[in-house]
């Protein structure tokens, strides 16, 4: 019997073309730990190679075991020949041995069709068992900017997040970089930046960074921040008071852009917008990313307000001279009441915006951490007082410290026991006194899931008519209910005894 060997290469006789490297980095901590089980036991499992030129061979697969066997200081390894389909085997070996992250899994996908003609996604999938839609997602990601692909690669944005940035991206690659940074600075990872993006973009338009993109709100901007040059602006703020009633007048007033202003900025290629989409209704956020594009859009904007209040003035001097209207102090009152009601909308609108950028700042994990506790317990206090009957109708049935238990002796000698079970109100402040002494969500969360599981299991024909509490969540409640307590109601679901037989 021969003795087959597994052939061995002097280690620097390998090259390694970075042209065709599947991976763009390595963890360094695998490697240092693959590096400390090279210098152990070697090198188990070949590398790939194919003959060059010269006596020289390069690498098909196995960089990360190349990369450790050279750290340890190994003078050859072991080695097998391959032919074709390089960046196959590269691929595949990496899919099945180490995630590649998702940047990387797209580029080794892209060389791959090159190197093998392969037009579709689906000829990709054969070649390689993967999904042909995970293909597709991932050959995308590419299209993204640079700096957006590097936050998909160390995991703080996800790659279905691309369909929310590609439109973006490709009007400013700068402002879709933004949207990821504010992101990563809020933990809002995974599905929480897919359900939440719309809350990132709009903070992405307040949020501070060096170099920032031009991003002009279209919804209420100061002139300020709309036009840039002083004397342009004076003027366009004068003409502005001038159009306005005394108490909304300002050194800086807002520029009112509207639809006509949005669609000519769309239409100019500098608009980057998000529209969001829940059950019944849609919201749109905007920015002009064009500073002189925005301002001529200003100027146009009080031009039409200018000739939109002459046509208004004209058409009321009209009316007026066709018969009396309303007297001159039942005119000024009317005004007057207008004028209150636009100042409190006008108020109310920066109170409010102001308000979701505070929350969105305060969104941080070291406040979930922090204040989770505090706020379950705000929730669960709103719920309980929402619910005065939940604790009622199946906690008492099933707390002891809901229920007093009094046992006498009868004249015959035999005990007598009676139950008196709490009332609704003493129950709610049983159950909430359960909640607030909680030491965490998760035992809080315990309190509240045993009174709804109770409510929904426990048996009232124990009581009379009379004493019976009912409560019954909407029915979509009841669904939800269902559901997520599915497992609990199993768990405690109590065995229906059988009567006696005679």
């Amino acid at each position: 019997m021969s003795d087959l060997k597994t052939p061995h290469v002097p280690i620097s006789k390998i090259d390694v073309d970075p042209d065709s490297n599947v991976r763009s980095h390595i963890d360094e901590k695998k490697l240092k730990g693959l590096i400390a089980t090279v210098e152990a036991v070697g090198v188990l499992q070949p590398l790939v190679v194919r003959p060059k030129e010269n006596g020289r061979f390069e690498l098909i697969a196995g960089e990360r075991r190349y990369r450790a066997a050279k750290a340890a200081g190994l003078e050859d390894v072991p080695v097998s020949f391959g032919k074709a389909n390089t960046h196959l085997s590269k691929v595949i070996e990496n899919f099945q041995r180490e995630d590649l992250d998702p940047i990387d899994a797209g580029r080794a996908l892209r060389m791959l069709s090159g190197e093998l003609n392969l037009t579709t996604n689906k000829q990709l999938a054969d070649q390689t068992g993967m999904d042909a839609g995970w293909i597709g997602d991932h050959l995308r990601l590419l299209d993204l900017p640079e700096g957006v692909q590097r936050y998909i690669a160390e995991g703080a944005v996800p790659v279905e997040g691309e369909r929310l940035l590609r439109d973006i991206a490709k009007v400013s690659p700068g402002i879709a970089e933004c949207i990821c940074e504010v992101a990563k600075r809020r933990e809002y990872k995974g599905r929480r930046f897919i359900d939440r993006f719309d809350e990132i973009f709009a903070q992405t338009g307040r949020e501070k960074f060096k170099g920032k993109p031009t991003m002009i709100a279209v919804r209420r901007p100061d002139l300020s921040t709309v036009v840039r040059n002083k004397k342009k602006r004076d003027k366009l703020a004068e003409r502005i008071n001038a159009l306005e009633p005394s108490w909304k007048q300002s050194s800086d007033p807002s520029v009112p852009f509207s639809e006509i202003e949005v669609d000519a900025a769309r239409a100019l290629g500098c608009l980057v917008e998000h529209t969001t989409e829940r059950n019944s209704y849609h919201a749109t956020t905007a920015f002009i990313t064009d500073a002189p594009a925005a301002a001529d859009l200003a100027e146009r904007v009080v031009e039409r307000w200018e000739k939109e209040v002459a046509e208004r003035a004209k058409l009321e001097a009209e009316q007026k001279a066709a018969g009396r209207k309303l007297s001159e102090p039942e005119k000024e009152a009317r005004r007057l009441e207008r004028e209150k009601a636009k100042a409190k909308r006008a108020a109310a609108e920066v109170v409010n915006e102001d308000l979701s950028g505070k929350q969105f700042k305060d969104r941080t994990a070291a406040n979930r951490k922090q204040r989770s506790l505090a706020r379950f317990k705000a929730v669960a206090a709103v719920l309980i007082a929402d619910n005065s009957k939940l604790a009622g109708r199946g906690l008492r049935l099933t707390l002891p410290a809901l229920q007093n238990v009094e046992t006498k002796e009868l004249k015959s000698g035999k005990p007598s026991t009676k139950v008196t079970y709490a009332d609704a109100e003493q129950c709610t402040a049983e159950l909430w006194r359960r909640v607030d002494a909680a030491a965490s969500v998760e035992e809080g969360l315990e309190v509240l899931a045993e009174a709804l599981v109770a409510a929904q299991l426990a048996d009232e024909d124990e009581l009379p008519e009379s004493k019976r509490i009912s409560w019954t969540p909407p029915m979509s409640a009841q669904k939800a209910l269902k559901k997520h307590l599915a497992a609990d109601i199993k768990a405690a679901k109590p065995r229906r005894r059988r009567p006696a037989t005679k």
